[in-house]
């Protein structure tokens, strides 16, 4: 008998919570208890639509010129329509409640501790296709054995299985190191004898979520990137906020004209300032998450 279908975690922010830009103690409290048993929770209304959609309209065609680039990063090969894809950088397309959400800290301060660090801004575009990710974890080294890291996931419109929303297989970071990886394969993908285990218990799932809305993802989660059906092209942004005691010397990339424009709460940002006018689609894929000594 296969196992029942997983559900996630819904926060819906309640109008006082999204008056004073806090997150009530009963609302965290449900956040925190998702992330502790499944890996991930969902945040709703947590973000302004129409900043998505001024987002869409500027990077939904700087997507289909990249895509049409030999030398575009596909993330796990060409047949799954993936890109990697940089987010708009000038300042009036910088939003608080997208780039340094304030519910979205405050969450994962109850995961990490105090001031967590973002090192990592970016963003996936899903375009049709038919081949999926295999399942995976991002990361290759030698991880805490505690939560460390948290990805916050913003799609800029709906999402549902048919444009593409992320598989993901809730509670799958408890005890999940470098053990879990398949050395024969050339990416970060998990054991196919534990993939089997893992279906028994709770198999990976595609959640919708309304524009507005985004995910927490436990850094450690197995995840896998699914093919959009759709004419329409599906760009998720992904930001990536650190424990402060995490070592790492990864950074961020910002024009100059931001610096002290951005209210980042508690969030501490790591970046690296660079001058106004530079290639920002060009983007990077030399990661480096690891702890270092």
């Amino acid at each position: 008998m296969a196992a029942p279908s997983p559900q996630v975690t819904l926060v819906e922010l309640m109008t006082d919570e999204l008056t004073t830009q806090k997150i009530g103690s009963h609302n965290l409290q449900k956040a925190i208890e998702a992330l502790h048993r499944d890996g991930l929770v969902i945040l709703q209304n947590a973000v302004d639509p129409k900043h998505l959609d001024k987002l869409n309209e500027r990077m939904v065609p700087e997507a289909q010129r990249l895509y049409a680039r030999a030398e575009t990063h596909r993330n796990f090969g060409a047949q799954t329509g993936n890109i990697q894809q940089e987010p708009v950088c000038s300042p009036d397309y910088i939003f608080e409640d997208v780039i340094a959400n304030p519910f979205a800290t405050s969450v994962i301060e109850g995961m990490v501790g105090p001031h967590p660090t973002m090192r990592f801004y970016s963003a996936n575009t899903a375009f049709e296709a038919t081949g999926r990710q295999p399942v995976h974890i991002d990361i290759d080294f030698n991880m805490p054995r505690m939560p460390f890291a948290y990805c916050v996931n913003i799609n800029l419109v709906d999402t549902s299985p048919a444009n593409g929303a992320t598989e993901v297989w809730l509670g799958s970071h408890v005890d999940t190191d470098q053990s879990v990886l398949d050395r024969s394969m050339p990416h970060k993908q998990v054991k196919e004898s534990l993939l089997q285990s893992r279906r028994l218990v709770s198999p990976g799932i595609q959640p919708g979520l309304p524009k507005g809305s985004f995910i927490i993802r436990d850094f450690r989660l197995w995840h896998a990137g699914m093919p959009n059906r759709t004419d329409d092209p599906r760009v998720m942004l992904v930001s990536i906020q650190f424990a402060n005691w995490y070592r790492s010397d990864q950074k961020l990339l910002l024009p100059k004209s931001l610096e002290g424009k951005v209210n980042w709460g508690r969030l501490v940002p790591c970046v690296e300032w660079v001058e106004d006018g530079y290639d920002y689609l060009k983007g990077a894929h030399d990661h480096d998450f690891s702890l270092k000594p």
